[in-house]
């Protein structure tokens, strides 16, 4: 059953991390990157429930930070990736989960980590945090990650009640 779970997950990140990574970064959209791999922390947590989705998060975020690509202090994104995951884990019944709501959540729930990545940022002193910016960067971000919701929410959710029917949600 764990080994089954580890492996959606597992094979969950890499896709996200590579997606984002190596098409998504390079794409040249106005505004943010859209955030794959929080949408997927989203799209666990929907599936397993907020504690899976809080490992899940810590675990991403973790290995974000340490990817060369990133800039900033280590922790900050699992740490906003654990609390996006028990929000949204715990915000919905299962039996009310319908589209637009997981789309309004998933989008709220991003342009809510961006706002709070700019503040920890702002509190530790990182320079790349220019709040004229701010107001653009979290509706894009929102706005592509309600772009995003249904193409990843859903195939997880899927996965995880086909392959652990057991201890999905």
């Amino acid at each position: 059953m764990w080994l089954r779970q580890v492996i959606i997950l597992v094979i969950t990140f890499l896709i996200a991390f590579l997606t984002q990574n190596s098409f998504l970064g390079r794409l040249g959209l106005p505004g943010s990157t859209p955030d794959l791999i929080l949408i997927s922390v989203i799209a666990v947590a929907l599936a397993y429930g907020s504690a899976v989705g809080m490992m899940y998060g810590f675990a991403a975020g973790i290995l974000v930070d340490l990817a060369p690509s990133t800039e900033g202090v280590i922790g900050v994104n699992a740490l906003l990736f654990m609390a996006a995951a028990y929000f949204v884990g715990r915000a919905l019944d299962p039996r009310d989960r319908t589209v637009p709501l997981i789309i309004g959540l998933t989008a709220g729930t991003v342009g809510a980590v961006i706002l709070a990545r700019g503040v920890i940022d702002s509190i530790l002193g990182q320079p790349t945090v220019v709040w004229g910016n701010m107001a653009g960067l979290i509706l894009s971000a929102a706005i592509y990650a309600a772009f995003l919701a249904p193409l990843v929410v859903m195939p997880v959710g899927w996965f995880a009640q086909k392959f652990t029917p057991e201890v999905a949600v």
